[in-house]
C-alpha cells in the first residue's frame, strides 16, 4: 500500500529538517522495520544529488553505503 506522506525526496527532507544531519527516512515501499539514517548530503543541481549513511533493518545498522533512489518522491521522515 502506498503511504500518501511519501511524497518527497531525501534532499527536499533535508532543506525541510533545516539542513541537519544526521535524519532518517523511510520510502514508502519499505516494511516499517528498515529505514536509513541519512549522515551525508551533496547537493548536484537543486533538488537532486547524493545521499549516504546506514540502512537499519529491524534495528541493526549496516556498512556505510550511497542510498539509491534519494531522489525519487517516495521518501519521509521518521523519528
Amino acid at each position: 500500500m502506498i503511504d500518501p506522506e511519501c511524497d518527497k525526496n531525501v534532499f527536499e527532507i533535508w532543506k525541510e529538517q533545516g539542513e541537519r544531519l544526521p535524519f532518517t527516512v523511510i520510502r514508502w515501499t519499505w516494511p516499517s522495520n528498515r529505514t536509513f539514517v541519512v549522515d551525508r548530503i551533496e547537493i548536484g543541481k537543486w533538488p537532486y544529488g547524493k545521499a549516504w549513511g546506514r540502512p537499519i533493518w529491524k534495528g541493526v545498522a549496516g556498512e556505510q553505503e550511497m542510498l539509491s533512489c534519494a531522489g525519487s518522491y517516495q521518501w519521509k521522515v521518521v523519528e
